[in-house]
C-alpha cells in the first residue's frame, strides 16, 4: 500500500507540473476574410479558451511573452498580404503610419512598409519571395516582456489579402527565437541618388561577434553593403543602404539579411519621387496643437467626441504614457519627459478611436 500511495503522489505532481507549464507556442486560428483586397478587421479574445489551453498554462505562457506573430498568408500559391493598426490589449500599438516600427517578416516573405492605402494611412505588405511554407510578420522586440495584465483583454487588426483561400493563424512565443530585425528610421522609400540609414537589430544579443551577410535582389536598383558586424554584446548596427546611380523611377529591390543560425529578415525598397515622411496618411480627426511640440500641447476630435483615454507610443510601439480622465477634450497634457523625436497618439471616446502623429522637439 505505500508503494502505491508514493507512486500516486508522484503521478499528481506530474499533472499539477504539466498544468501550470508553459507552451513554447499559442496558437488560434482568424480569417479569411469574405472578400479578397478588402480591409477586414479581426478580434481575437486573449483567454485560454481561445488558444485551447488550460487557465494555468495560460497564465504561466503570458508571464513570459518573447514574440508575437501573425500569419499573413491564406494561400498555397504566391500570395499578398497587409496588416495595419494592431493592438494586444491597451499596452501595445502599432499604425505603420511613418514606418514600419520595428516589425520583421518571417517565413518566406519579404515585408514592405506601404505609405498609404492602409485603413488610415500606412501599413505593412507582405509577400511570397522565398520557397518557405508560409509567411509572417513579426513583432517588435518591445512588444516581449510580461502580458499578464492583458487576459482577458484583445488582440486586434486589420488584415486584408489577394487570395483569401483558407484560414490563419496567429502565434505567442514564449521561447527565445533568434532572429534579425531590419529597422528603418522612416520608410523604405528613397529619392534618386539618396540612402536610408537603417538599423540591424539581433535578438538576443549575441555572445560572439555576429557577421550578417546582406544582398539585394535588383543592384540596379538598390545598394547595400556585402556584410555588417554586429559585436558580442551588442543588439544593434547601423549601415545605409542607397539608391543605384541612375535607378528607374518606381523600381524595388528586396534586401535580405541573413546569418547563421538565425531567422532571415527581407524588406522591400523603392525607389520614389517623394519620400517625404510628412506627406504620409490620410486626414486625421484627432487634433494636435501645437505639433511639433516641446512636451505640452492639447488634443481635440473634429466632430466634438468626449477623448476619454489617451495613449501615446513609440515608434516601435512600446506604451511609454497613459492618461485617463472622463473628458480629456481641450487639456493640457505634458509629456515633457519624453525624449524629442516621433511617437503616435491613440485617444479613444466611447465610441470610437482614434490615431495620430505626435512630434516632440
Amino acid at each position: 500500500m505505500k508503494k502505491k500511495i508514493t507512486l500516486l503522489a508522484v503521478l499528481v505532481m506530474i499533472i499539477v507540473g504539466f498544468a501550470g507549464a508553459q507552451p513554447a507556442v499559442l496558437e488560434a486560428e482568424y480569417g479569411p476574410p469574405e472578400e479578397a483586397d478588402t480591409w477586414t478587421k479581426f478580434t481575437i479574445p486573449l483567454n485560454a479558451d481561445t488558444f485551447n489551453v488550460s487557465e494555468a498554462e495560460f497564465e504561466a505562457a503570458l508571464m513570459n511573452i518573447t514574440s508575437f506573430w501573425i500569419r499573413t498568408e491564406m494561400h498555397t500559391g504566391d500570395d499578398i498580404g497587409g496588416i495595419d493598426d494592431v493592438a494586444a490589449g491597451s499596452v501595445y500599438f502599432s499604425d505603420f503610419n511613418a514606418s514600419s516600427e520595428g516589425w520583421s517578416s518571417g517565413g518566406d516573405g519579404t515585408m514592405e512598409w506601404m505609405m498609404e492605402g492602409g485603413v488610415d494611412g500606412g501599413f505593412l505588405q507582405i509577400s511570397d519571395w522565398a520557397t518557405g511554407d508560409w509567411h509572417w510578420l513579426i513583432s517588435p522586440s518591445t512588444w516581449a516582456g510580461d502580458w499578464s495584465e492583458l487576459n482577458g483583454q484583445n488582440i486586434e487588426f486589420w488584415y486584408k489579402t489577394d487570395k483569401p483561400s483558407y484560414s490563419a493563424v496567429i502565434q505567442l512565443h514564449t521561447e527565445t527565437v533568434d532572429r534579425l530585425v531590419i529597422n528603418t528610421q522612416g520608410g523604405s522609400a528613397m529619392q534618386p541618388n539618396d540612402s536610408l540609414l537603417i538599423e540591424v537589430e539581433v535578438i538576443p544579443e549575441p555572445e560572439e561577434d555576429l557577421i550578417i551577410d546582406f544582398t539585394s535582389s535588383n543592384q540596379a536598383c538598390i545598394n547595400v553593403p556585402s556584410s555588417l558586424t554586429i559585436e558580442a554584446g551588442s543588439s544593434s548596427n547601423t549601415i545605409y543602404v542607397s539608391a543605384t546611380e541612375g535607378a528607374s523611377i518606381g523600381c524595388t529591390s528586396v534586401v535580405e539579411a541573413t546569418a547563421s543560425g538565425y531567422i532571415t529578415s527581407r524588406l522591400t525598397f523603392a525607389v520614389t519621387e517623394d519620400a517625404d515622411i510628412n506627406e504620409i496618411g490620410a486626414p486625421e480627426t484627432l487634433l494636435i496643437a501645437p505639433n511639433p511640440s516641446n512636451g505640452f500641447f492639447r488634443i481635440m476630435e473634429k466632430t466634438g467626441e468626449k477623448i476619454e483615454s489617451l495613449r501615446i507610443y513609440g515608434v516601435q510601439g512600446g506604451l511609454v504614457y497613459e492618461m485617463f480622465a472622463e473628458d480629456l477634450t481641450g487639456s493640457e497634457i505634458n509629456v515633457s519627459e519624453l525624449e524629442p523625436g516621433l511617437y503616435f497618439i491613440r485617444a479613444e471616446s466611447a465610441n470610437n478611436s482614434f490615431v495620430s502623429k505626435l512630434i516632440i522637439d
